[in-house]
């Protein structure tokens, strides 16, 4: 008799949660996903959509602790502080945060994934690194020795993050961008695609271009 997975659900129902679904198969049963977008289709692969805020808020009160499943909120780059105010609020009606990590990636023995954190195929996370809560390092990218990197912090697909780099809260760094050495990335900070970071940015400024500028 095959063992029953533990159940699963999904905040979030658009590109992030296609790559969770794939990610997590095989480890959860997905019992749907939450999403206030009207918009979103009715299911994904027979995965069902169950509503928004308020469908959500009916459901858990039917459920009593002994029900209530584990769960991973799936929205992605541009939205770490909301990432981490759904997780929060899941977390207090107490479900279960998980954290994922793709069969394909490393993750060294001693570094430290925080709850509700994601970690993509083929991505690299290098020894002594520390990922905070609920942030996603993407696709084939790269966070090496030492790194810190803030709750709700994202590291887009082949970005890399060079030896002891700090990013702070909820910053994103896109595709393909290059953070040297010891650099410090703000809290609320954007590194554009493919940009070359040099030097520290500031909390909330937005710098693009090889090497790296600021926007603003």
């Amino acid at each position: 008799m095959p063992k029953q997975l533990p159940d699963l659900i999904i905040w979030g129902g658009t590109g992030n949660f296609k790559v969770l679904c794939e990610l997590l198969k095989d480890q959860y049963r997905i019992l749907g996903f939450f999403d206030n977008n009207p918009e979103l289709p009715a299911a994904y692969r027979g995965i069902p959509n169950l509503g928004g805020q308020a469908a959500f808020e009916s459901w858990i009160a039917q459920l009593d602790d002994t029900q209530k499943p584990a769960f991973i909120v799936s929205i992605g780059p541009g939205k770490g502080a909301v990432r981490l105010e759904i997780h929060a609020a899941l977390k207090k009606h107490g479900l279960l945060p998980v954290t994922a990590i793709h069969r394909t990636a490393f993750v060294a023995e001693n570094a430290t994934i925080g709850e509700g954190s994601q970690v993509y195929a083929q991505a690299a996370v290098c020894a002594d690194a520390v990922i905070g809560r609920a942030c996603i390092i993407n696709t084939r990218a790269s966070v090496d020795h030492e790194c810190v990197l803030a709750d709700g912090a994202t590291v887009g697909p082949g970005a890399t993050l060079a030896g002891l780099v700090q990013v702070g809260a909820n910053a994103d760094i896109y595709t393909g961008a290059v953070v040297l050495p010891r650099v410090r990335i703000g809290a609320g900070a954007v590194v554009g695609a493919g940009a070359v970071v040099l030097k520290d940015v500031p909390d909330g400024a937005v710098v693009v271009g090889n090497p790296a500028r600021r926007l603003r």
